[in-house]
């Protein structure tokens, strides 16, 4: 059924499967690129998740983990959609065989108001993380990285490696997860995937030498990659912030950027210092930032990389739009291929 056939009250239902096979990395990276853009110039209204934490955040930490609900509300204009995601997260939730993050995103017209789809977020998530660090290193990076160094072999770690090499021409990947297993079935499926040699190593400081790109995307509470283990030249995309990566990386490296300060101060010198991003109040402060990617980097008023030998990193924790806009995406991909499924909710 096309959305113009379909009656008031009917939403798209789009399912992980078909969420994953709908939204390419290309698509991913160009539609992040786009939101960063949209931000940049104000056309995006946003406001900082709203966090419902299950668990006292500065207590012992519970047998599954401190647990957050929140909700990542977010206005396209250029796009004539609004999204919500409703996210679930809890880092020990695998040990009872749950994911550690659950969500669902909830597309709707601006126009109208009416809902249009209810869309798998974990998935959204999960490739527009690996989006947003892309976007990172797209300005950061050297152009000609070739060597990625992937520190958790989840899905995030995948959607980050997917999404790279659409920018880079990387031919070598060294991957280190505390679980070998799945460090080696990423090896495995990623090396089949993307026809690049991948390395399983047994730490990550032999993991990130002689990387061009590190990725961090663990469960970790604590940091796993130090400062002084990564070396000229690299660039390194923190995907929760410096809860796994040493924060001395903010003050030593060359650079250190995010994807908007609208947001990411919130975490560094906000309300969410000492509950997000594995900071405590007075660590780190906006004038440490370097650059933001939306209002800074890409309309060019700082230059991004300047000399090969830099070390940069860019930390991210989630922005709102970004969800919107691949989730509206994934509305419009869904439509064009007759996926999903139609259902009456009022």
């Amino acid at each position: 059924m096309k959305s113009a056939d379909r009656s008031p009250g009917e939403i798209l239902v789009i399912s992980r499967d078909e969420v994953e096979a709908l939204l390419t990395p290309g698509a991913c990276v160009d539609r992040v690129l786009d939101t960063f853009r949209w931000v940049g110039s104000g056309v995006v209204e946003q406001t900082n998740p709203v966090n419902l934490y299950v668990h006292d955040r500065l207590g012992p930490e519970p047998e599954f983990g401190h647990g957050v609900v929140q909700a990542f509300p977010a206005m396209i204009r250029p796009l004539q959609r609004a999204a919500v995601k409703w996210l679930g997260s809890y880092r020990q939730n695998p040990r009872r065989g749950l994911p550690a993050i659950s969500a669902l995103d909830l597309v709707t017209d601006i126009e109208t108001g009416m809902p249009l789809a209810l869309v798998d977020g974990t998935s959204v998530t999960n490739m527009r993380t690996g989006g947003h660090a892309a976007a990172g290193a797209k300005y950061l990076a050297r152009s000609d990285s070739e060597v990625v160094a992937i520190i958790g072999c989840g899905n995030e770690g995948r959607t980050h490696l997917r999404t790279l090499n659409v920018l880079f021409p990387i031919r070598e990947v060294v991957a280190f997860d505390i679980h070998q297993s799945a460090a080696s079935g990423f090896a495995d499926e990623m090396s089949a995937e993307l026809g690049v040699s991948i390395e399983v190593t047994d730490s990550v400081e032999s993991a990130v030498a002689g990387a061009d790109i590190v990725c961090v995307v663990t469960t970790a509470p604590m940091p796993v990659l130090m400062e002084d283990w990564v070396e000229p030249g690299t660039h390194v995309c923190a995907a929760t912030g410096f809860r796994d990566v040493d924060k001395r990386c903010a003050t030593r490296f060359d650079k250190w950027a995010v994807g908007w300060y609208g947001r990411d101060l919130e975490w560094i010198e906000g309300p969410e210092v000492g509950k997000l991003g594995g900071l405590q109040p007075g660590d780190l402060s906006k004038a440490d930032i370097y650059a933001d990617i939306s209002t800074e980097l890409m309309p060019g008023l700082r230059p991004g990389r300047e000399r090969d030998e830099e070390r940069r990193i860019m930390t991210q924790v989630g922005m709102p739009a970004l969800d919107a806009a691949v989730a509206a995406l994934v509305y419009v991909l869904a439509i064009e291929a007759d996926a999903g499924t139609w259902i009456r909710v009022c």
